[in-house]
């Protein structure tokens, strides 16, 4: 899922490093399958399902945890012997969040942060409140003003649905999520979405991916501004993992080496002109010692925020697929009923009950893990998806009309 200004400088980096450590000429084919970290996922799974045993692609390379921890639990993973030097300067840890897998299928590369992108002369120029936790972004003034992209096609954007859901427990992470997404003026696809609209004043504010956030700040200038919620979100890493039965597993693991290296975890953070790089990347290294020796290395130093809860991440691999089912159809698909309920709620005052009536979970967290277990039969996932379908729009057209007799 990454951007191409990172699959330009990994190519450049490691081909350099083969070429002069090894004496090999290599190159890599990185695979866009139209989509995110969730399209990547559904990919992985369409090659094991047509021929297990070559699934064509050497390494899964970002897109967060969860992904990892779903594809190991499917067997699409395969173990990696990393360098010792590599594997004590890795915490196990970060901020409560795994690092890497101690059986050596995935790695953290580098850390990511979750939060909030503001358009500070936006937000001032409408009277908003500054947002500086999830529950700003779902007051009634933001109405109209957030933006997100789609969980079902962006693996960052679902993680910010999937922390709200843990930070807060699964029933006030629904309220809340419910809110932010009936304050959504349109839902773009990917991740990126969020900060191009608040770059161009398209939108007020939304949530975000750490480094997405620092590259429009460098671009756009101060006005714009970030901010993570203090003990409500979660600081871990995007990882990296070898498939199982690659075609190239040498070549992989060498890979998998390099980025882990100091050499290959620079290219995540040293300005333009350095090293030959040719474009700034503005992510943070795992490595926890380059936060106090190396030159250009971020100032902020992600193993010394403090989280407030413990990210669970085998809970967020088994539900990943049926939560994002679980939004797309109750929330995204069904926005235009969601955001005129909503409207109508407030207009009419914001009664508590109304708002609880509009925001209740479709179901338990004990029935979505139950659901998630026969989610892969497509059949049962279709005629469950029509059943929310059909009942978030009767409740959003029930609550409207209720708002609307005040």
């Amino acid at each position: 899922p990454h951007n191409r200004k990172i699959t330009q400088e990994f190519s450049r980096a490691f081909g350099a490093y083969m070429a002069r450590v090894h004496r090999r000429e290599v190159g890599i084919s990185w695979l866009d399958v139209g989509g995110g970290t969730s399209k990547i996922v559904k990919d992985l799974e369409s090659r094991f399902v047509v021929s297990p045993d070559n699934p064509r692609v050497d390494i899964l390379f970002g897109g967060g945890v969860d992904p990892y921890l779903r594809a190991d639990e499917l067997g699409w993973l395969a173990p990696v012997n990393v360098a010792e030097a590599t594997r004590k300067d890795m915490p196990e840890r970060c901020a409560g969040f795994p690092t890497h897998d101690p059986t050596g299928k995935w790695f953290g590369a580098a850390i990511s942060d979750f939060g909030i992108l503001y358009s500070r002369s936006l937000v001032q120029k409408k009277g908003l409140p500054e947002p500086d936790s999830w529950d700003d972004l779902g007051r009634a003034e933001y109405f109209t003003w957030i933006g997100s992209g789609d969980p079902r096609s962006s693996g960052s954007v679902h993680m910010c649905y999937e922390i709200l859901l843990q930070a807060y427990g699964f029933n006030k992470g629904w309220h809340l999520i419910t809110r932010i997404t009936a304050n959504v003026r349109r839902f773009g696809e990917g991740g990126g979405t969020v900060p191009r609209e608040v770059a161009a004043g398209d939108i007020a504010a939304g949530m975000v991916i750490g480094q997405y956030a620092q590259r429009v700040i460098h671009s756009v200038g101060d006005d714009l501004a970030y901010v993570l919620p203090q003990r409500m979100t979660v600081v871990g890493p995007d990882a990296i993992g070898l498939i199982r039965n690659a075609p190239s597993p040498e070549l992989g693991a060498l890979f998998i080496n390099f980025v882990l290296s100091e050499e290959g975890q620079r290219v995540f953070y040293q300005p333009a002109g350095v090293n030959g790089q040719k474009h700034a990347l503005f992510r943070r290294p795992v490595r926890a010692s380059l936060y106090k020796k190396a030159e250009h290395a971020p100032t902020v130093n992600p193993y010394a925020y403090e989280a407030g809860f413990r990210y669970d991440s085998a809970l967020g691999g088994k539900r990943w697929r049926v939560v994002n089912d679980l939004i797309g159809t109750c929330l995204i698909d069904a926005h235009g009923e969601l955001k005129g309920a909503w409207q109508a709620v407030i207009e009419s005052g914001s009664s508590p009950a109304l708002v609880e009536e509009l925001c209740t979970p479709p179901v338990t967290a004990e029935e979505l893990l139950d659901l998630g277990a026969a989610w892969g039969k497509v059949q049962f996932r279709e005629e469950t998806k029509a059943e929310w379908a059909k009942r978030s729009r009767a409740r959003y057209t029930r609550v409207a009309a209720k708002a609307r007799a005040r």
